[in-house]
């Protein structure tokens, strides 16, 4: 729920300031090939900047801090091939098991910068689960590579997770790297904001048609900015400002019922400050107080607007409807 800026399209232009003086446990393999013709020559480089991609990503994921074995990070890999390959993706998962995942990733780094004797292991959906999350929250998937160079990046990735610094012989190509990924980066940029417009214009149409029906109901309520809302349970006492923090539990939906976000599913409720999430939920929370409960139902420029993260199941232009229990409120910031 809170704000997200868009992720950058591309994780890969690594600084090559950040990769100096490093030498490679493993790298990946540089065919030299002689192509005989420009369309092969181009097929040959794409598939070459394609597996440095996959060992950057692998590399700069701090596979290294999990002291995973090699069968574990092929897992892993399997899960980033599958991704770009588009056989599968981690909206196909369900949230909890994305949860679940991460959370057994942070307790095995946990335990072993404590240095415990007992290391908890991360089971094999989860290792799939994370290799799916990275492709999603990097933008990997979104550089025009298509399934033939699924296997390219993962061989990357295997190699790049494996390592504790870059090789020099991948130091040297950054430069190459570099150009041809700008290129790829704006390339994906342009067609990803035409395809957002587009989708943008056909959700907001959704969106009002959906709110139109709204007016039927005596008992969903409109403010001054458009927020529509239902209120179950007024709660009790003073309602909070947009400066308070609050302690809430929510679930969020699209109008056509996917579920994208909650906490019931995590198993905890969320805190965080009214005036730090988008500006419907924080609004909406102002009209209940402690025990309150509340449907909030937002157009798109209350929510995420046209720039929702991208590879989320909230796209461009979609309203959003949110189902809010506020438990707590507490002034000023939460604590730290």
């Amino acid at each position: 729920m809170l704000k997200i800026s868009k992720l950058p399209m591309l994780l890969v232009l690594l600084s090559i300031a950040a990769c100096q003086g490093n030498d490679a446990d493993t790298a990946p393999a540089v065919e030299d090939a002689q192509p005989e013709t420009a369309q092969t020559a181009e097929t040959a480089e794409t598939a070459e900047m394609a597996e440095m991609l996959g060992y950057l990503t692998g590399l700069r994921g701090g596979f290294v801090t999990l002291e995973l074995t090699q069968e574990a990070i092929a897992t892993v890999a399997d899960g980033v091939q599958k991704s770009v390959s588009g056989t599968m993706n981690v909206e196909d998962l369900d949230p909890a098991a994305v949860q679940a995942a991460i959370g057994q990733a942070q307790a095995r780094s946990v335990a072993l910068q404590a240095g415990e004797e007992e290391i908890p292991e991360i089971d094999s959906e989860a290792l799939q689960a994370i290799g799916l999350l990275m492709v999603a929250q990097t933008g990997l998937g979104q550089l025009g590579f298509g399934p033939e160079y699924a296997a390219a990046i993962a061989k990357g990735f295997t190699a790049g997770a494996s390592a504790t610094e870059v090789d020099p012989a991948i130091q040297a190509k950054m430069p190459a790297f570099e150009a041809f990924m700008q290129e790829r980066a704006e390339a994906a940029g342009a067609l990803a904001a035409a395809e957002g417009e587009a989708a943008a214009v056909e959700n907001i149409a959704a969106g009002k048609a959906f709110f139109a029906n709204l007016a039927d109901d005596p008992d969903i309520q409109v403010s001054e900015s458009g927020l529509y809302y239902k209120v179950l349970d007024a709660g009790t006492g003073p309602t909070p400002s947009l400066t308070d923090s609050v302690l809430v539990h929510y679930r969020g939906t699209l109008i056509d019922g996917t579920q994208f976000d909650s906490s019931y599913d995590r198993g905890a409720p969320a805190t965080f400050r009214l005036d730090q999430v988008v500006p419907g939920f924080g609004e909406g929370l102002t009209k209940i107080g402690a025990g309150g409960k509340i449907i909030l139902y937002m157009p798109s420029e209350l929510g995420y607007g046209n720039s929702p993260r991208p590879g989320g199941a909230i796209k461009p232009g979609d309203s959003l409807i949110f189902e809010c229990e506020l438990l707590e409120i507490n002034s000023g910031p939460p604590a730290s």
